[in-house]
């Protein structure tokens, strides 16, 4: 009786196929209710209740079928669709068992090796003062809400997320596992433990006294029209994370230096950038120039130093060059000239007073106005002093010996000058939406930089930001013997190093600690677990398809293509293009390689990698399904004809 209610009642099999439909309909159409159990749609898919429901199915199915429905010739399509069902759902478990998607961040003409899984993150270690990076997975950290020490701090205790003491070596030859507390020399037992994860945060770095320190830190007080009083900023190279800050176009950077540093550095200013110029057959003259200054040229030549540009993209080919404006005077007129670095390639701009606003420094000219001069120049700048992240100026700030503190000011138009701080009363003038802002500097002695996470309120939280896990974070405490510290690590959506020059192609950002006696102070963030690709890709091209009509960097664009150079481990190559709508199938279909994200300076493309498994037990379901229902509607109503005849023939003969 109980059988027949159950397995064996075909009611049952329609409940469980209403269930499932259920399932399958809360799961897609209602983020919320994957969010609230720290699912993803692969993860919801996978999970329990629905292996449950459809195992029920299947053996209801397989019963029913059995016992109700007898193998004759004009049921063998029930039987086939009934079984094209089973293999169907069969097939399905087996692709949310077995699914990965992700992504990997190709720049031009280099190779990635890896790919991030976007379904699993881990935690990143770094040695800050050497290459050395290692990774830990994190299988169990949740992903949609808020947990600490006061929301539901259980939920952060799980074996993979404390106790954490290796670490998966990432970029080295043989790759293998790391102690933590052997990385940093230390005798004393060093364990990471994850005591906060927030979905949509940010990290904020302050300064806190610590007179056993002897790290030193600068602090500036910036006066704006909404706030007079000022707001703080405050830098030190101690936490490399901390070191530098970017605000709208100026770029400041806080370095330690020795007395001998300070005064090569003085010494180097006025020789940064150096000027070749050879007119005709005359032998070339080459000059140190500085920004915004005059200098005499063959040929009676006067040239101004006007401006430079760090990065200039070059129109076509999207390659990056560094650019010095000169503008040149002569007796027989004026004009100005842009040459490039390491390029023989000079434009020259005639001036036009009727060009309001000119095209950079007036009309360019198809060819250079005088063909004889010939102008060259380069950029030595070890010290790193000149603006290099889209800013327009850079204050390098030096801190020296016990009190010393300095100010080395560049920018892409002006000369670069060096002031002495040391008053402690210091004031500079930075960039600040077109105006000069005025900053008092002071140098802080006995710091040590502390982080924490910040909670976004979802009023201010942006879509994509949230989709793409960028502002997830998690707060580690950090234990060596009887010492620990908490750290905010923010998350790096491509964190690891890459193979070729050990640098990740995101840098990293905040996430230091200093543990007391270790070698090298210990930089964290959160990432996407790494994956090795099925074949390494190269990126050989990269193209932004406009609409018909449509230019420049800002789109909108019609399509993306990305020409990938596939290298598989026996190291044949092919190469293929991810565009937009067209993804690269790989090793038979089992891999999907598509256009995921771009660069509008199409410097990199962002490229999916998906598995396909268990699509052919799919399809295999799919087509026992048609051909049973073909079987059904039309060749069983041919089988049932001939019986009935068959049978009225019987029929026929016995009487």
């Amino acid at each position: 009786m109980i059988f027949r209610c159950t397995l064996n009642n075909v009611i049952l099999g329609i409940a469980l196929m209403a269930a499932v439909g259920l399932y399958i309909a809360v799961g897609s159409g209602l983020p919320s209710v994957r969010a609230h159990f720290e699912m993803n749609e692969l993860e919801f898919f996978d999970a329990w209740p629905l292996k449950v429901l459809m195992l029920l199915l299947c053996i209801n199915l397989a019963v029913v079928t059995w016992n109700r429905i007898p193998l004759t010739p004009p049921r063998y399509g029930v039987w086939c669709i009934h079984c094209g069902i089973i293999t169907l759902i069969a097939g399905t478990s087996f692709y949310y068992h077995r699914k990965i998607e992700g992504r990997t961040l190709i720049p031009l003409n280099r190779t990635a090796v890896y790919f991030y899984d976007t379904g699993q993150r881990a935690l990143y270690a770094h040695l800050a003062d050497r290459p050395v990076y290692g990774v830990h997975v994190l299988p169990s950290l949740p992903r949609f809400g808020d947990y600490d020490d006061e929301h539901d701090p259980a939920r952060l205790q799980r074996r993979d997320l404390s106790d954490i003491e290796r670490f998966h070596l990432l970029g080295t030859p043989g790759g293998g596992e790391a102690d933590l507390s052997a990385w940093l020399g230390l005798s004393e037992k060093v364990r990471l433990d994850i005591v906060g994860f927030y979905a949509y945060g940010d990290v904020d770095a302050f300064p806190a006294n610590d007179p056993s320190s002897n790290d030193v830190g600068v602090e500036l007080k910036i006066a704006s029209p909404h706030d007079p009083s000022g707001a703080s900023l405050f830098l030190s190279c101690a936490d490399p994370s901390a070191a530098r800050q970017v605000l709208d176009a100026t770029e400041l950077q806080h370095r330690q230096v020795s007395q001998a540093s300070l005064e090569m550095i003085r010494q180097a200013l006025g020789s940064m950038f150096r000027l070749t110029a050879a007119l005709g057959q005359q032998t070339p003259v080459t000059l140190n120039v500085e920004l915004g200054k005059t200098y005499g040229l063959p040929g009676g030549y006067s040239a101004t130093i006007d401006s430079f540009d760090p990065a200039f993209p070059m129109f076509g080919t999207h390659e990056i060059a560094q650019a010095l404006t000169v503008h040149l005077k002569n007796p027989q007129g004026e004009f100005w000239r842009m040459i490039l670095a390491g390029r023989t390639l000079q434009t020259d701009f005639k001036l036009d007073p009727a060009t309001t606003p000119p095209m950079l420094k007036g009309n360019r000219q198809k060819e250079p106005i005088d063909k004889e001069l010939v102008l060259g120049f380069s950029l030595s700048d070890p010290a790193d002093l000149m603006p290099s992240q889209g800013g327009q100026e850079k204050h390098t700030l030096l801190t020296a010996g016990d009190h010393g503190l300095f100010d080395v000011h560049t920018s892409l138009t002006s000369a670069a000058q060096m002031r002495d701080l040391t008053g402690g009363d210091g004031q500079i003038e930075l960039l600040f939406e077109g105006s000069a802002v005025p900053a008092q500097v002071r140098r802080v002695d006995h710091i040590r930089m502390l982080t924490r996470a910040r909670v976004v309120p979802p009023a201010l939280r942006q879509q994509d930001e949230a989709e793409s896990g960028i502002k997830q974070i998690v707060v580690v405490r950090v234990t060596a013997g009887k010492w620990s510290q908490e750290v905010a690590a923010p998350c790096n959506l491509y964190a690891a190093p890459d193979p070729m020059s050990l640098e990740p192609f995101e840098p990293w950002n905040l996430g230091t600690v200093r543990i007391p006696g270790a070698s090298s102070a210990l930089q964290l963030q959160l990432g996407f677990a790494p994956r090795p690709l099925p074949a390494s890709l190269t990126l050989k091209n990269f193209e932004l398809v406009h609409y018909p009509g449509g230019q420049g960097d800002n789109g909108p664009y019609r399509d993306f293509r990305s020409t990938l150079q596939i290298r598989d481990e026996s190291g044949e190559t092919s190469v293929a293009v991810a565009s937009d709508n067209n993804p690269v199938y790989y090793d038979g279909g089992r891999w999907i390689f598509f256009q995921a994200g771009y660069d509008p300076e199409a410097r990199f493309s962002v490229i999916g990698v998906g598995n396909r498994p268990g699509v052919g037990i799919m399809i295999t379901g799919c087509v026992m399904i048609v051909a049973g229902l073909l079987y059904a509607f039309y060749v069983k109503p041919i089988i049932i004809r001939r019986l009935k005849a068959a049978q009225r023939q019987q029929e026929a003969v016995a009487s």
